[in-house]
């Protein structure tokens, strides 16, 4: 299959793959697909960091590992990857295949015994290189639709062993592209105390739809002046296919100078959360819109802008038109070019007027304390100096008052630690207190966890929000789905859901014995198979179902059944 490629583009997308040129692998499910995912593309707070196979929409289809090496890891979840296999190979790499429906016979007792032992479906079994060798082209696992995912497929990754570096598959996969990505808006940004744009802080413009030279719907009249950031909102398409992904490579020219190019590649995998740095994060809390900016922030760990000039910020100061043009390109070289002209117009620039506020340096550690509430920022927790905002609401509907900390619309790096006093410590069972995490509306929307010391709850948060003490003196939410007729539908299946707190764990028993439901978190179903290997057929069977949420409340559903 033809694979275009723009000439000048061949050089670089060799070189950046030139480790790999003569790894021969095999194809994970020996067939060619299209793909529902690209690598890096952008997701809710990280890098996508594989890409996605398509299995033609069904489940269980062999999966086979594209080369000599071990089973490294399996990692088992309600959500997330699922059902998730890391193997290693000996020339230094890794592959990932996740969303897995499970794992052949022999590979699948010996996760079995782990969970059995553990009494748990969640797990995260490491394994030596002797334990489980695999050879290129033999089968491991099936694919399936487990954890987060959103339908069948098989999510594939390459990472450097040692660091963890991921690396884009898609040199080793045979795929026909002749569609070219689309930039379909650009914003434009005055920057804070230093720059306007039409009068305004930021601007979006939309890109015409069909134009051969194309520009911007009301680009004619785009005024600005000082120090100006660009964004742009641009997807890639592939032939055979109705699915959208993420561009590889985003150039802003003005005056036809090169002023900013970023080349989303090699990110590790403990940077992928710093996308949130790459994109307008507060357009997406708005409207889930992606804008890749072109400028970065001080404190950004990804290395994916290659050639900035002062961190793709331009300073517009003459009176006079600039020519500004925006140019995408995809995996095999296809481009979009957006061009438009941005009018130096002196103007006054609006000054901040926040109160009430700290100076966070983005570098350094910091503790905020006031009111009864504490929030510790470890250092590089923010990916720029913040004016760090705070308030207090009066409430009779919590435990505390609520506090509101910084801005929803600003992103956190790593997780920090909280801590808000009870204030109406009124229950005696204080593992019934937890920490809410509320929305614009003080309605609950999830739990921060937390655990009680001295007149505190303790929890950790990665997201600036409201919370507040919360009591959770509710038991879960047990419905039956099938617990009859095992001989015909051999397995158990329920609904558990909790509300305040959370699920922390469910605990299937028959005859007493713990038995190994599984948990699909984004439809709250948890199953057992019947399994004839520990349950006697042709006979009644005592059981029993405990599910316990995060504050210790338990629900229970006893039955008995007949397998």
């Amino acid at each position: 299959m033809m694979r275009k490629i723009f000439p000048f583009l061949l050089f670089v997308v060799q070189s950046a793959y030139a480790q790999f040129e003569v790894w021969e692998v095999e194809h994970p499910l020996k067939s060619t697909t299209t793909l529902s995912g690209n690598f890096a593309e952008l997701r809710r707070n990280h890098f996508h960091g594989g890409i996605d196979f398509r299995t033609d929409g069904v489940e269980n289809k062999p999966v086979y590992t594209i080369d000599d090496g071990y089973v490294a890891l399996i990692n088992i979840a309600p959500g997330g990857y699922g059902k998730m296999a890391l193997i290693n190979h000996p020339n230094g790499y890794t592959t990932q295949y996740a969303h897995l429906n499970g794992f052949v016979p022999r590979l699948d007792s010996i996760i079995q015994a782990r969970q059995y032992e553990k009494q748990s479906f969640s797990i995260e079994i490491v394994l030596q290189p002797d334990e489980y060798p695999v050879k290129k082209g033999e089968q491991f696992a099936l694919s399936g639709n487990t954890g987060a995912s959103r339908g069948p497929h098989l999510h594939f990754e390459i990472r450097k062993t040692d660091d963890n570096t991921l690396i884009n598959p898609i040199e080793y996969f045979k795929f026909e592209d002749n569609r070219a990505p689309r930039i379909s808006a650009v914003k434009i940004y005055g920057m804070e105390n230093s720059g306007v744009v039409n009068n305004s802080r930021e601007r979006k413009f939309i890109a015409t739809a069909t134009a051969k030279n194309r520009t911007l719907q009301g680009g004619a009249d785009i005024r600005a002046w000082g120090e100006i950031g660009f964004a742009v909102k641009a997807n890639d398409y592939m032939t055979g296919t109705g699915f959208s992904y993420g561009v590889r490579i985003v150039k802003l020219f003005v005056d036809d100078i090169l002023i900013s190019e970023v080349k989303i590649d090699n990110i590790k995998l403990r940077d992928s959360r710093a996308m949130n740095s790459f994109v307008d994060y507060g357009q997406y809390m708005k409207t889930k819109e992606f804008y890749m900016k072109s400028f970065s922030e001080p404190n950004s760990p990804l290395t994916i802008f290659k050639n900035t000039e002062h961190g793709g910020i331009y300073n517009i100061n003459e009176e006079r038109a600039y020519s500004v043009r925006y140019e995408v390109f995809d995996d095999f070289g296809l481009n979009d070019i957006v061009s438009f002209t941005v009018h130096g117009k002196k103007a006054n620039i609006p000054k901040s007027k926040k109160t009430d506020v700290t100076l966070l340096t983005c570098k350094e550690s910091h503790i905020f304390e006031r009111n009864g509430f504490l929030i510790h920022f470890p250092e590089n927790a923010l990916y720029s100096d913040l004016e760090l905002e705070y308030r207090t609401i009066a409430s009779t509907k919590f435990c505390s008052p609520i506090h509101e900390i910084g801005n929803v619309n600003i992103p956190l790096h790593t997780v920090c630690d909280i801590s808000i006093k009870v204030e109406k410590d009124t229950i005696e069972d204080k593992r019934k207190y937890f920490i809410a995490k509320l929305n614009p509306n003080n309605i609950i929307t999830g739990s921060a966890g937390g655990f009680y010391v001295d007149g505190f709850m303790v929890g950790r948060t990665n997201v600036f929000e409201k919370f507040a003490i919360a009591a959770d003196l509710d038991k879960p939410i047990i419905t039956p789905v099938n617990t009859t007729d095992l001989r015909r539908r051999p397995y158990l299946h329920f609904k558990i859901l909790d509300t305040r707190s959370g699920i922390a764990r469910y605990d299937g028993y028959i005859d007493g014995e713990w038995i190994l439901f599984e948990f699909d978190a984004k439809t709250n179903s948890i199953i057992y198979k019947m399994d004839k290997s520990r349950i006697a057929q042709n006979k009644n069977h005592d059981f029993k179902l405990v599910v316990t949420d995060m504050c210790g409340n338990v629900a229970t559903f006893e039955k008995t059944i007949y397998w």
